[in-house]
C-alpha cells in the first residue's frame, strides 16, 4: 500500500557522524516516516567485530521492541524497579543494549561507532568486549544504587530504565577524552574548540538541555572521571590473559572478519581503555601506530589525524 503522505528520508551511509545531525534536521522541518540508509554494507563491513555485534543485537532489540510494543524495553532494560526489587541481575547486562527510539538508537550508533572501532583496533576485540562489559555493567550498578537510594522502588517499574547504550558511550568519551585533558577538541561542526577534560560536561548538558535530566548518562560520565583519574591503576589486565581467552573460549571467532587479535594490535602497551578522541594540536602524537587490516598508508595516515567529532567521517 502506498501512502502519498509518508516522508522518506535517504542517507549516505559513508558520510559519518553528519548522518545525525541531517536526520536531526530533517525530522525538525517534517515527520519522517521511514529512514533508508545506502551503500550500509560498505560502512557496516568496515565495522570492527565486537562494535558490530553491539551494533546489531542493538538493532534486533530496537526492532522486537517496536514489534512488540515495547515488550524488549520492559524484559531487558535495567528497571531498579526488578533489578533490585526481584534480583534480576540479567538487566545489568542487557539494559546496555537496549536504546529506545530509532532517531535515539540511530544517533548513539552513528556517534559511537566511528570511536569504538579505533579503541577496538587499538586493544584487540577480546580486550575491548571484556572492558565493555565491566564499565557497561559497573555503570549499571550505580545507576541502580543511586535511584534506589534516592527515590526508592515503589515508583511505577515501567516509567523508570536507564538510557542503555548511551550511558557506556558517554563513558567511553570520558575515558578517553582524559587521556590527554589539554588539547582542544571539536563538536561537530562546531567552530570553537575546548579542552578534551570539558567535552564530557559539554555533551551531557546538550543531552540535558535538550532531551531532559538523565541520571544513566550523569553516571557514566561520573564514573569516566573516576575511572580516567583513579580506577585504571588498579583495572588493569594482561595481555596474556586475554591471549588466553582468545585462543580458548573466542578461538572460533577470531579469523571472522573484523576480529583484531591480540598480536596484532601495535599499540599494546597502552593501557586498557585508551582510545583517540582527544585531537592534539600540537601533532605531539603524529608518530602515532593504528592497526588496521588494510596495507594502505594512505588510510593509515588518515587514521593518524582523525579527529572523531569533526563530522567528517574516516
Amino acid at each position: 500500500i502506498i501512502n502519498p503522505n509518508e516522508a522518506i528520508l535517504v542517507i549516505d551511509g559513508t558520510i559519518g557522524q553528519q548522518a545525525g545531525e541531517q536526520a536531526k534536521a530533517f525530522s525538525q522541518a517534517t515527520d519522517i516516516g521511514s529512514i533508508i540508509i545506502t551503500k550500509l554494507k560498505i560502512w557496516f563491513s568496515s565495522i570492527t567485530f565486537i562494535v558490530r555485534i553491539i551494533v546489531v543485537i542493538s538493532m534486533l532489540f530496537w526492532m522486537v521492541d517496536l514489534i512488540t510494543i515495547n515488550y524488549m524495553t520492559f524484559c531487558l532494560s535495567n528497571i531498579p524497579y526488578y533489578t533490585i526489587g526481584y534480583f534480576q541481575i540479567w538487566r545489568l547486562i542487557t539494559g546496555n543494549l537496549i536504546t529506545t527510539g530509532l532517531f535515539n538508537l540511530l544517533f548513539a550508533i552513528i556517534f559511537w561507532v566511528s570511536d569504538g572501532k579505533i579503541v577496538e583496533k587499538q586493544q584487540g576485540s577480546v580486550k575491548y568486549l571484556i572492558f565493555f562489559l565491566i564499565h557497561s555493567t559497573i555503570i549499571q550498578i550505580i545507576y541502580s544504587l543511586l535511584y534506589f537510594f534516592f527515590r526508592g522502588i515503589s515508583e511505577k517499574p515501567k516509567e523508570i530504565y536507564s538510557t542503555g547504550l548511551w550511558c557506556y558511550i558517554i563513558c567511553e568519551v570520558t575515558i578517553n577524552c582524559l587521556v590527554t585533558p589539554e588539547n582542544k577538541i571539536y563538536l561537530l561542526c562546531i567552530p570553537y574548540a575546548i579542552k578534551a577534560k570539558f567535552f564530557p560536561i559539554l555533551i551531557l548538558l546538550i543531552f540535558f538541555i535538550f532531551g531532559g535530566f538523565e541520571l544513566g548518562m550523569l553516571v557514566g560520565v561520573i564514573y569516566g572521571f573516576l575511572y580516567g583519574l583513579f580506577l585504571k591503576r588498579y583495572l588493569i589486565i594482561s595481555d596474556d590473559t586475554f591471549m588466553r581467552l582468545e585462543n580458548g573460549i573466542f578461538s572460533n571467532f577470531s579469523n571472522l572478519g573484523g576480529f583484531i587479535k591480540i598480536s596484532e594490535v601495535i599499540t599494546s602497551k597502552q593501557q586498557p581503555f585508551i582510545g583517540n578522541f582527544a585531537q592534539n594540536n600540537n601533532e605531539q602524537n603524529d608518530s602515532e601506530s593504528y592497526s588496521d587490516d588494510s596495507d594502505s598508508n594512505n588510510f593509515q595516515n588518515k587514521l593518524k589525524k582523525f579527529n572523531p567529532f569533526s563530522g567528517k567521517g574516516i
